[in-house]
């Protein structure tokens, strides 16, 4: 099993999200739910640059808003790996006791589930406000879509 991170979820117009900025070992289920909500991020930044809300430079937001919760993904998948497959008879005994004493908790058990779920990293609040830099040229509104122009 191995983890991985791109160094950087951007290159000029080129994004990478999903398994392609991140891989990990399947434990928990967590890379679906982690590319899903990759796409919605990078898609609402899109569609804000493309309707003049933002300015293109804040499409860099993507990287800072995912990275963290990829790298939490990772780290968290790796240790369900390495509990998964410990071969260590004292090591099993405390993992199962640990997880058994976790059920019983019904707090541990919801931080778990949204753990496990992405939506403890979910961006449950809209995206940061547009920055309004004076002098900038995005409109303070959507850009009116042009007239349709049929040829003659």
């Amino acid at each position: 099993m191995h983890h991985r991170l791109v160094r950087s979820y951007r290159k000029d117009r080129l994004f990478l999200m999903g398994d392609a900025a991140h891989v990990h070992s399947p434990a928990g289920g967590q890379g679906m739910n982690t590319g899903i909500i990759d796409a919605v991020v990078l898609g609402e930044l899109l569609g804000d640059v493309v309707n003049g809300v933002r300015a293109e430079a804040e499409l860099d937001l993507y990287e800072t808003l995912r990275r963290p919760a990829a790298q939490e993904v990772l780290e968290l998948a790796g240790k369900m790996t390495d509990m998964a497959l410990t071969r260590n008879p004292v090591k099993r005994f405390v993992r199962n006791l640990l997880l058994s004493l976790m059920n019983l908790n019904q707090l541990l058990k919801r931080r778990m589930a949204l753990k496990l779920s992405g939506l403890s990293r979910a961006p449950l609040a809209r995206l940061p406000a547009p920055s309004r830099v004076p002098g900038s040229i995005a409109p303070s509104k959507p850009a009116a879509k042009p007239a349709l122009k049929l040829a003659a």
